[in-house]
């Protein structure tokens, strides 16, 4: 039985079917549509694809793989001492071996007000996605993104390609400054800038106004005229489903390196595991798309039978910010602490490596991508460039990292 339709379960049922071909495999979805790449829904609200490309497989996909498909299902309850599953339709599913990769959530505000309004999405999911476009195609003028995270700022510059005029409100002092240092985030902020992008920063949305329909919010000092409202402030892994479970959760489902939870035969996968990185062996959720693939396949190994071992989650972002390609590995110096910087800036692209004790913490580069998959190899080697540290950030920079000393 597997939970969820996204990148982790989908492939933890092909990793399956590669060892067994005869067990009866279960999807579950609680959505309508057939798989798709959450990644491609930003390129919808943009217009550059539309609803049938962003589907994964063909129809005959789940029929081919003899899995039987449940979509529009939610699954409430997980009774691993019982090996059941209860729906919402008040109907119960037994398993044998179970996987959970029921992803994460939108976080919603709270305590803002105005939410019901026409005109306020939450980006999250394609049906939430197909109601911004079809919005778009009705007519907006102006709108509010609220968060300047990834998904956020991602979200703000596809709007603007649709002509729409765009503000991003960000709580904290940056954008993107999970992933990013300050001096890098200016960096991107110039470019939203020049893009006509109003960036609205230390600040908080208090209330969206409107008798039906949007037409402005409310900032700590001032208001923002808009006809439209996107809640772009991240995700959580969605672990409601495990309440009275006794799995065994921190911020996500804690698993081993076979992803298996605290319950034999209960596996987990995707955004709602937490899993050590590659890097220092830090535990969290690194909730990127590759993560939850490599997960899943794992997972569905290791419940076919095949004992594999997964090596731990990638710590990288890459984003597209009007086709300047901007990357972040490793940690942050608010992560890090005290360390060494060498940085590099010129008119078409900025560079910025962070070190500790010799070795690659992070990596944050503003317009190229040059060198970036050797810098992650020596990053996750924790090899000692001391040799060459003044040489990192040239232009003509080339080592092979599989002969630099651990």
């Amino acid at each position: 039985m597997i939970i969820g339709n996204g990148g982790a379960g989908v492939s933890a049922l092909q990793a399956i079917r590669e060892v067994d071909t005869e067990s009866n495999v279960t999807i579950i979805s609680r959505e309508k549509y057939p798989a798709y790449s959450p990644c491609s829904l930003p390129s919808l609200v943009s217009g550059e694809i539309d609803k049938p490309m962003i589907f994964r497989f063909d129809k005959k996909f789940y029929h081919r793989l003899n899995a039987r498909f449940m979509k529009n299902t939610t699954a409430l309850r997980i009774i691993p001492d019982r090996k059941k599953i209860r729906l919402e339709n008040g109907k119960s599913i037994i398993f044998d071996k179970l996987l959970i990769a029921v992803g994460a959530k939108s976080i919603t505000p709270k305590d803002m007000k105005g939410l019901g309004l026409f005109g306020v999405h939450i980006m999250g999911n394609l049906d939430s996605t197909l109601g911004i476009v079809d919005h778009i195609k009705k007519g907006v003028k102006r709108a509010v993104v609220v968060g300047g995270g990834f998904m956020g700022v991602e979200t703000a510059v596809m709007l603007e390609k649709q002509g729409v005029h765009v503000s991003i409100v960000e709580m904290f002092s940056h954008v993107l400054i999970r992933m990013l240092d300050p001096d890098i985030s200016m960096k991107v902020e110039e470019i939203l800038k020049k893009h006509n992008i109003n960036l609205v920063v230390n600040d908080t949305v208090k209330r969206i106004n409107g008798k039906k329909t949007v037409e402005s919010i409310s900032l700590k000092k001032k208001t923002l005229r808009c006809d439209m409202v996107i809640i772009a402030i991240g995700v959580k892994p969605n672990i409601d489903i495990l309440r009275g479970s006794g799995i065994q959760v921190n911020q996500g489902i804690i698993v081993d390196q076979r992803m298996q939870t605290n319950k034999k035969n209960i596996y987990a996968a995707g955004d709602i595991a937490e899993v050590r990185e590659q890097i220092e062996g830090k535990q969290g959720s690194f909730a990127i798309w590759p993560n939850a693939v490599e997960q899943g396949r794992i997972a569905g190994l290791n419940m076919a039978g095949k004992h594999t071992v997964y090596d731990g989650a990638e710590v990288v972002n890459v984003l597209d910010v009007f086709d300047i390609p901007i990357v972040a590995m490793g940690f942050t110096s608010r992560e890090i602490g005290t360390c060494n910087v060498i940085s590099r800036f010129s008119p078409q692209s900025s560079k910025k490596i962070l070190l500790k004790n010799n070795r690659i913490m992070g990596l944050q580069f503003v317009g190229t991508i040059r060198n970036t998959g050797t810098f992650y190899s020596l990053m996750k080697k924790g090899s000692d460039v001391s040799g060459f540290m003044d040489r990192l950030l040239d232009d003509n920079f080339l080592i092979a990292p599989d002969i630099v000393p651990h």
